[in-house]
């Protein structure tokens, strides 16, 4: 996939998808789908993303979104997208009118063949811009529009703002309906206190790059330059423990039947299932006696062999 940082001009005569694909949900799969249809025989399929959300504010949040840059992109390959304008976000791009966009831009410098937008699609200065505005300009300069219906999962639209919200909750299993695929986080593993080694579980811990969800343990299976293995993610400050000042929330893993050092390397955790909030236990017999039961637990759950890790990866 050939990777532009700039609204350059090609030879591409691209069809393109345009918008944040933060998730890269059900309903942007679907876009994609149709960029790749519409570009059958006309072009190249294609798409316009970002690399700072165009909603969420560009100051350094990049913890309150489902997908990294590398994750995004990862996924428009897979989809068969051949091309990309990772673009940056900033103040003269959003105070650019939607009929400067469409001429200066999407005509002028790239030469679009077609647009695929989702439903209710939105762009320009002010959010002005509407699909409407799109097809008048399309049959004007001779490029195809096709607005795409959302996807609907049980009577609610599949919105990324929804996902954050489901993830906020803890609802890993309806977070991987939504998106298709387990919701994935992303970090480099730092080195720990060795608490969790004296107590029987070795954890790799790690800072993730994307939302993290509330405290407590999930099943999980985690990469780290091996096949996906089954494990355990404890996301929390530790209660149990005392401390004189309070701790920041902290991820962890604990690989089943695996040993050997991760410092350093990236590690890829796809959350299955929440087992149960984070609690603070009277001594550490009765956390490792808990302990134990959520391993068992995330063993059966991972034995029953339905769960994938196909879709997003780090």
């Amino acid at each position: 996939m050939k990777i532009f940082t700039t609204f350059r001009r090609t030879s591409l005569r691209p069809v393109v998808g345009i918008g944040n694909f933060d998730g890269c949900h059900l309903g942007h799969q679907k876009i994609l789908r149709n960029v790749i249809k519409a570009a059958a025989g006309r072009g190249t399929p294609a798409v316009i993303t970002f690399s700072n959300h165009t909603r969420l504010g560009v100051s350094g949040d990049a913890n309150r979104l489902l997908t990294t840059t590398g994750q995004r992109l990862d996924y428009f390959r897979r989809a068969g997208i051949a091309a990309c304008w990772l673009i940056d976000f900033n103040r003269d791009l959003s105070a650019l009118p939607p009929e400067d966009f469409i001429d200066r831009i999407l005509v002028g410098r790239l030469g679009i063949e077609g647009i695929c937008v989702g439903e209710g699609f939105r762009f320009g200065a002010g959010r002005s811009g509407s699909t409407e505005l799109l097809r008048r300009r399309g049959k004007e300069r001779g490029f195809l529009v096709r607005e795409i219906p959302s996807v609907r999962i049980g009577g609610r639209e599949v919105r990324s703002s929804l996902i954050r919200e489901e993830v906020a909750a803890g609802r890993v299993e309806a977070v991987a309906g939504l998106l298709g695929h387990p919701y994935c986080l992303t970090g480099r593993v730092v080195r720990g206190r060795g608490r969790g080694g004296e107590l029987g579980y070795p954890t790799a811990n790690f800072f993730p790059d994307q939302l993290l969800p509330p405290a407590g343990v999930y099943a999980a299976k985690i990469e780290a330059g091996f096949p996906p293995a089954g494990g355990i993610l404890y996301v929390g400050t530790s209660p149990t423990f005392a401390a004189p000042v309070p701790r920041p929330v902290v991820a962890e893993v604990h690989i089943f039947d695996w040993s050997g050092s991760l410092g350093g390397r990236r590690i890829k955790v796809y959350l299955l299932k929440r087992l149960r909030k984070d609690i603070k236990f009277k001594n550490e017999e009765l956390l490792v006696s808990r302990m134990k039961e959520d391993e068992r637990q995330a063993r059966s759950l991972l034995g029953g062999g339905k769960w994938q890790t196909a879709g997003i990866v780090g």
